[in-house]
């Protein structure tokens, strides 16, 4: 990875012993910062202490990794970071800042997209610490192994702050589903699915026992955090990508976003298409995927009323004109997010800032899988981007939490960054 964008001489001169164990201990800081978050195992039986200003340890978290890493990048050519700038980025940046401008809060919009801002830069930075694919591999082996191990001791030790609680405040009804360090289980399983993706290229690219041991830990894990769609979507990225590698790109590209397709029209289709509700009724046993058609509903009868610039960047949930000022109109109101990634985005910077970002971190990703050159010692690497962005827009058609501004809102954008990095420079070892 160091290798992009800069010579094999310059590359030569930076792995020095001290050199690779900033670069190490700079990745690993990020990786475990995003997985444990500034609030491991917090208790769901009272209300986390957020104030209207933000959470102040996310915004101390996260700046002070953004400044350190700005400073390490600022002595290792920055201008490799221009390779990033595309122009579909800048377009959705501008997007972005128009919809704070025209936000109902727009106080609470420009401190979000100020914080997805440092984000996205992180996201960016974080790529040029490693200084090959093998490098990636064993600080990431690192991570992920501490991360798991955390969560099963939270589960074996401390069960009421890594187990969902009939105490919680929200969603009692989860009581039983695990969720380690994290603070929900949706969030747990889909950390263990990337693990699982993380497992399958440290087995290609370093130890096949190292790798086997990852994918041993995340998968049971990941089955007892109970998230149905996070088991399926883990088997349907398995097969697209494994697809995707062995036909040719127009092909490839199509199958990818076909299923995002399918698995909308299955889902927020059989709110309007009366054969697919028909299909639906037949093939599931909770046609109203868990409550969630009422969601939907309620949230594309808002998009109707601001389609071209939403409600303002990552604002419509929780805000007090949704909570208390529709109250009574449907209990959706009260939802934390859209239950679908594409129509949170359409919420709130409107239908041409959901195309896009579906654009840059999901169709575009896909084109630069494909344009990457044909090197061995990458593919695996590749894979693993490629995987992380499936998943992402896979994930987005039930859940929002690649799509909220956040930890794996951030892994999405490195995925998706990586992709683009591959695709104009030579991985070298």
């Amino acid at each position: 990875m160091a290798n992009i964008g800069y010579s094999q001489d310059f590359a030569a001169r930076a792995t020095s012993p001290v050199d690779t164990l900033i670069r190490s201990v700079l990745f690993a800081a990020v990786f475990l910062s995003l997985w444990f978050s500034f609030h491991p195992f917090a208790s769901l039986a009272e209300p986390l202490a957020v104030t209207e200003e933000g959470d102040s340890a996310n915004q101390v978290g996260y700046s002070t990794l953004f400044l350190l890493l700005a400073a390490w990048c600022l002595l290792h050519r920055p201008e490799r970071l221009l390779l990033l700038v595309r122009p579909v980025l800048i377009v959705t940046l501008a997007w972005f800042a128009l919809s704070v401008t025209t936000s109902w809060d727009p106080s609470l919009s420009a401190r979000r997209f100020a914080f997805a801002m440092i984000t996205i830069g992180i996201a960016g930075m974080v790529l040029l610490l490693p200084r090959n694919p093998r490098h990636f591999s064993d600080v990431m082996a690192a991570v992920v192994l501490i991360v798991i191990a955390a969560c099963y001791l939270g589960v074996i030790f401390v069960p009421s702050l890594s187990i969902h609680q009939a105490t919680d405040i929200l969603e009692p009804e989860l009581a039983g589903d695990w969720r380690g360090a994290f603070g929900h289980k949706n969030e747990a399983s889909a950390a263990m699915v990337l693990f699982v993706f993380i497992g399958v290229f440290v087995a290609r690219m370093r130890s096949p026992a190292l790798g086997a041991l990852i994918m041993a830990l995340a998968l049971p894990f990941l089955y007892f955090t109970h998230s149905k769609t996070a088991i399926a979507a883990l088997m349907l990225v398995l097969m697209v990508s494994t697809i995707m590698a062995h036909v040719r790109p127009a092909v490839g590209i199509a199958v990818a976003l076909a299923v995002v397709v399918g698995l909308n029209l299955l889902s927020i289709g059989s709110i309007y298409f009366a054969p697919v509700r028909t299909l639906v009724d037949a093939i599931m046993s909770d046609p109203t995927f868990t409550g969630r058609t009422d969601i939907w509903k309620f949230a594309l009868d808002h998009v109707a009323q601001r389609p071209t610039t939403g409600y303002g960047f990552s604002t419509f949930w929780g805000t007090e004109q949704v909570v208390y000022g529709m109250s009574g109109v449907t209990w959706a109101n009260t939802a934390s997010h859209a239950h679908n990634g594409y129509l949170d985005l359409a919420l709130t910077v409107g239908i041409p800032g959901s195309a896009l970002v579906t654009l840059w971190l999901m169709v575009l990703p896909l084109l630069d899988y494909y344009r990457a050159p044909d090197d061995p010692f990458g593919a695996p690497l590749q894979m693993l981007f490629l995987r992380i962005c499936l998943f992402a827009a896979y994930e987005s058609c039930f859940e929002t939490m690649f799509t909220q501004v956040g930890a794996l809102w951030l892994i999405l954008i490195a995925a998706s960054f990586g992709l683009r990095f591959l695709a104009v420079s030579r991985v070298a070892d």
